[in-house]
């Protein structure tokens, strides 16, 4: 289970751009989320259905059009409560403040993204598409399945962070200048295998991608992206940063849904970060 990350985890996070937290979700905190996140992807599994917030992509190689990949927005009133239950778990949130140094923070994106048997679309050598202005700005993945280099697991490039944000659309050589057009085999490229219940965090400016699911493995990810108060003052009308007073809002209204169902544990004192 997750407890106090300790200084030499915060210092390989801030040297390597991600951190592995090993066992940090117990089984029990895992059950619905793995029921209501194999309904989400059963009413997607047939192709587009008029619904923005299941997202496909092509699969060439098998002729397929429409390769689900990931949900989003998984904090609107008609999804299931136990993505925003699990955000809440409090040693998820302890862990979050540790990592943005004590500073007031909130969960801007969340999403379930996962890698289909066989048709398991591809992440390519990516940044994520959010300009920091003030160090870390960061995702947790929160691992339903095991993932392996067979089935598509998180591959990263550690170090990358420390070059800051490139915008593809500016600086297009970027990305190619670590990667040298390879996937997998990418100078310094290390694969991430992580099993149920662990926990990635990583930087948005850590150069990483995941590949093509050609096992017969599902592999499922629930995604929260974390924004935080001296990023969100420097950064202006920019998204995801814009969205953080209703990321706020969103994220104290987890912790309150939790504490309905856990009464007798102790909540993350979220009200506090903002006073």
């Amino acid at each position: 289970m997750l407890g106090q990350l300790t200084s030499e985890e915060l210092g390989a996070f801030a040297r390597n751009g991600f951190l592995v937290c090993r066992g940090a979700i117990p089984e029990n905190e895992l059950a619905q989320v793995d029921s209501d996140s194999m309904d989400l992807i059963e009413r997607g599994q047939k192709g587009p259905f008029g619904d923005q917030r299941w997202c496909y992509g092509v699969d060439k190689l098998h002729d397929k059009d429409s390769c689900l990949y990931r949900v989003n927005r998984l904090d609107d009133d008609d999804m299931p409560s136990s993505f925003s239950v699990l955000l809440a778990y409090p040693p998820l949130l302890r862990a979050v403040h540790a990592l943005v140094n004590g500073d007031a923070f909130a969960a801007s994106v969340h999403a379930l993204v996962f890698k289909l048997p066989k048709h398991g679309y591809p992440a390519l050598w990516h940044q994520d598409p959010v300009k920091v202005f003030h160090f870390p700005v960061f995702n947790m993945d929160i691992y339903l399945d095991d993932s392996t280099t067979q089935n598509g697991c998180l591959w990263v490039i550690p170090g990358s962070h420390l070059a800051g944000y490139h915008d593809p659309k500016r600086t297009e050589q970027f990305i190619p200048s670590w990667t040298q057009g390879f996937d997998e085999t990418a100078p310094g490229a290390v694969p991430v295998e992580v099993s149920r219940g662990d926990v990635i965090f990583h930087a948005t400016t850590l150069i990483h991608g995941s590949f093509w699911n050609r096992s017969t493995d599902l592999r499922r990810t629930v995604y929260f992206h974390f924004d935080h108060a001296r990023d969100v003052e420097l950064a202006g009308d920019r998204w995801p940063q814009n969205r953080f007073d209703r990321a706020k809002f969103s994220t104290e209204a987890a912790i309150k849904k939790r504490a309905t169902l856990y009464p007798d544990e102790t909540p993350f004192a979220y009200v506090d970060l903002f006073e």
